[in-house]
């Protein structure tokens, strides 16, 4: 590999061209849908090196478990494998030859059993060949990372164009039976949707224009749009106006089941705060919680969650956070995720909300609200506001009440943790899900949207000494939706309403197979949407366990009390409050257990200082009960009731009214997107 070549691999995604006259290996190959998706295929293709005067032989082989290739040379006996898992690819592209070819494309070689000169003779008009785009994320470890991975290719074995896109259908077809091979889903009828393309549902994704500075729009375009155009995700984008538009939307929304296969935020945490409070005031909550998983795209500046998916998936989380966030809410598995009930009374207000990340009082719930005037500054106002914070330590008075939880219990939780993840080892441990496949329809309202993206890049290929073409002119692609980045600046500033505009009136986008057709008329029948309803109504909102807020705490039930002055109470239920602080390092998605840390006054500047500073690395919290001032506690449920009415409350970061809170975990209310964790 030249010089020129490894500075352009270092910046561009993995990408191979595999070409030549292929020639089935094995002694026959499926030819129809129907054919078993546990049978293999497979072909030989050569492709060129501008250092060896003959022609390399790969063989290629896509099974059930991924596609496997398998490199040797003419000249000596050296062989080189690799296999693309399946989970690691997440869609295939079939058809003509892309004109605008991504950097670092390699050339298309030349026929190994013939002149260059005959071929072109031959086919002077047009190419042919059948190309199959294949597009992969290969996990890497240490450094953890995915590597963007493309791989091409050209299907000629035949004079006609029509057996050769034929040959690659088949591939394409495949490799997606392969994917959803153990992935069938029930809709919410109950019925099975499984492999092949029956599901017509969309995702529905909500993005917050203003979300990362005001760039969400141009985020989404950039980053997240072209990985689910890769993945042939269908999708609906609805882009938030204002305040609570989230919360409204999935409240409001009557043919949410009927439509969607799941729901992506892509914002920060405050507009995932909204869609789960919005499921949950639903009539049919308990069917949208179970049957409508949540991902998280860390577009914006709070991105606990995100982080926290990403620890509990083993997946990377930095450089790329979007690019990450996105493989794993197309990765079309779920997992059970707690949900935290809080309760709230202040003057003479009483009312319920859910909570997903945590509740805060004290310190860090000052310096995340206080610190919201140096915004503009971005993340460094939490350290600023922090430091002002240490120099005037505030303390508070009141009562802190929890319901401990069992060390049997957890110990049990760890071992049946162990044990699963032990047992889970040789295949997948996450609720499989289903994504929806691209429909066959026309295109009735395609959304600008670009097709190639600048990922996640490694130089790392067990392929690079093959050649790349460097020079090749991008055309225009037939299939390249025209956007407003790529417009002419002058026309750019005529349109103040484009697409990406923080300040657009458009609210409503839908994917490249367009939008599908609505009907008022609903398919069932007057009986069955009256047993439905009536089924509707007799799921009520999950009512607390634990006595009221207005109630004592018996001791009897096992309740603790602590009085006195506090700097800090703050009880988290997920790893990360942000991307940046790794809070409950022992937290799991869905272990039923509130981690409740309490730091009394009296504690030294000092200490708190390094409590801040480890927070990122996961060490600020003592071991044992040994440290006078702080505690970490895993609790069931807590109260805390403040003696003055003057202070700072936040729930999953955002203010609330200031009085007595209690808060109990749900386990596993809801599901959340993830991948398989291996």
């Amino acid at each position: 590999m030249t010089a020129t070549t490894e500075a352009v691999a270092a910046t561009t995604p993995v990408q191979e061209q595999l070409d030549g006259k292929s020639m089935p290996s094995l002694p026959s190959t499926p030819t129809s849908a129907s054919s078993e998706t546990s049978q293999a295929l497979s072909e030989i293709f050569f492709v060129e090196s501008s250092r060896r005067k003959h022609s390399i032989k790969i063989q290629v082989k896509l099974c059930p478990e991924g596609v496997y290739l398998r490199r040797e040379t003419d000249q000596d006996d050296h062989i080189n494998e690799q296999l693309i898992r399946i989970d690691d690819i997440i869609g295939s592209r079939f058809g003509p030859r892309l004109k605008k070819r991504p950097r670092g494309g390699l050339n298309s070689c030349k026929n190994p059993s013939g002149d260059a000169t005959q071929e072109q003779e031959q086919q002077p008009d047009r190419d042919n060949s059948a190309y199959l785009y294949i597009y992969a994320y290969l996990k890497k470890e240490k450094p953890l990372r995915r590597v963007q991975t493309l791989r091409i290719l050209r299907f000629r074995s035949s004079n006609d164009y029509a057996e050769n896109l034929q040959t690659a259908e088949l591939w394409h077809r495949t490799i997606r039976e392969h994917k959803q091979r153990n992935s069938t889903t029930i809709d919410t009828n109950g019925s099975v949707l499984g492999a092949g393309g029956s599901s017509v549902k969309h995702l529905l994704i909500l993005l917050n224009p203003k979300s990362g500075s005001g760039k969400g729009r141009e985020l989404f375009q950039k980053q997240v749009a072209p990985l689910l155009t890769e993945a042939e995700v269908q999708y609906d984008l609805q882009i938030t106006t204002h305040p609570h538009y989230a919360k409204e939307f999935v409240r409001t929304r009557k043919d949410l089941l009927e439509r969607y296969s799941g729901i992506v935020v892509a914002s920060g945490d405050g507009l995932f705060y909204e869609v789960l409070n919005g499921l949950m005031e639903r009539m049919d909550w308990r069917r949208a919680c179970r049957n409508l998983p949540l991902g998280i795209i860390p577009c914006g500046s709070g991105n606990g969650l995100a982080k926290s998916v990403a620890h509990h998936c083993n997946e990377p989380y930095e450089p790329k956070p979007i690019l990450h966030a996105t493989l794993t809410c197309i990765a079309g598995r779920s997992t059970p995720m707690d949900v935290v009930r809080v309760e709230l009374s202040s003057r003479d207000k009483h009312y319920v909300m859910y909570s997903f990340l945590s509740v805060g009082w004290g310190l860090i719930a000052d310096i995340d609200i206080e610190s919201e005037r140096l915004r503009s500054i971005g993340a460094q106002r939490f350290t600023l506001w922090a430091i002002k914070r240490l120099i005037s330590l505030r303390s508070y008075k009141g009562k802190v009440f929890y319901l401990p939880c069992p060390k049997e219990e957890k110990e049990e939780e760890e071992q049946q943790e162990q044990q699963e993840t032990a047992a889970a080892a040789p295949q997948e441990k996450e609720t499989p899900r289903q994504l929806p496949v691209e429909e066959q329809a026309p295109p009735s309202r395609p959304v600008s949207l670009p097709l190639n993206v600048n990922g996640d890049v490694s130089e790392e290929s067990e392929f690079r000494d093959l050649p790349e073409d460097l020079n090749e002119e991008s055309e225009t692609d037939p299939d390249q939706f025209a956007d407003a980045l790529s417009m002419d600046r002058s026309i750019f500033r005529q349109h103040a309403d484009s697409w990406h505009s923080a300040m657009s009136r458009r609210t409503a986008y839908y994917s490249v197979g367009g939008q599908s057709i609505r009907s008022n008329r609903s398919r069932m029948s007057v009986s069955q949407r009256i047993e439905a309803a009536n089924a509707e109504f007799a799921e009520l909102v999950p009512s607390g366990t634990i006595p009221g807020l207005q109630l004592p705490l018996p001791a009897a039930d096992g309740w603790c009390c602590e009085e006195g002055e506090f700097v800090m109470v703050h009880a988290a239920y997920t790893t990360h409050l942000s991307s940046d602080c790794y809070f409950a390092p022992e937290s799991r998605l869905n272990d039923g257990i509130i981690y409740l840390v309490i730091i009394r006054s009296g504690v030294g500047r000092h200490q708190m200082l390094n409590f801040l500073l480890s927070m990122n690395t996961g060490t600020h919290l003592p071991p044992g009960d040994d440290d006078p001032f702080i505690r970490v506690v895993p609790v069931k449920a807590f109260r805390i009731e403040p003696s003055a009415s003057d202070g700072i409350l936040v729930v999953d970061g955002e203010r609330v009214d200031y009085g007595p809170i209690q808060a109990e975990v749900l386990p596993g209310l809801i599901n959340v997107m993830t991948t398989n964790g291996q």
